[in-house]
């Protein structure tokens, strides 16, 4: 059964892999190689930190494993952004991302903001679209440099 903590310092090598091994399984298939290598090399475990102590970072754990996890942080008056939520490729399917994201929700900043967002890659659009989050730019439109789809959930 999957439980979800806080971060602790020392998840960074964990999470780090985490997020390294879903880009390469998973979301390697849908974005272009170049984009896979930045994310890549940006999610070292000093990186994971960094983005920890700038939030509320998420673990999803059964029993020992990490299997998921997610950060959420204050992007402006009213407004947060999920960042770096990512499933094991294993736990992809399992209806895990529907808990992670409750989770993620349901923390003091999203609760609080008018606005959540993300960017999510192709892969994910199908989940994301069925617990009710909406492109900002219309449908399929991509949003900044990278191929991510930036979507919202409004109050």
């Amino acid at each position: 059964m999957a439980e979800i903590r806080l971060y602790r310092p020392g998840d960074e090598t964990a999470l780090s892999i985490l997020l390294r091994r879903t880009l390469l399984e998973v979301n390697a298939s849908h974005c272009p190689a170049d984009e896979i290598e930045w994310l890549y090399n940006r999610y070292t475990p000093e990186m994971v930190a960094e983005i920890a102590s700038g939030g509320h970072t998420y673990v999803m754990t059964e029993g020992e494993t990490i299997v998921g996890t997610g950060t959420v942080v204050e992007t402006g008056e009213a407004e947060c952004e999920i960042i770096a939520a990512f499933l094991l490729p294993e736990a992809i399917g399992r209806g895990l991302g529907r808990k992670l994201f409750t989770a993620l929700e349901s923390d003091a900043l999203c609760v609080n903001a008018r606005r959540i967002w993300l960017t999510s890659s192709e892969n994910a659009l199908d989940f994301y679209e069925k617990t009710g989050w909406q492109y900002v730019y219309g449908y399929r439109q991509r949003g900044g440099e990278l191929h991510l789809l930036e979507m919202e959930k409004r109050k």
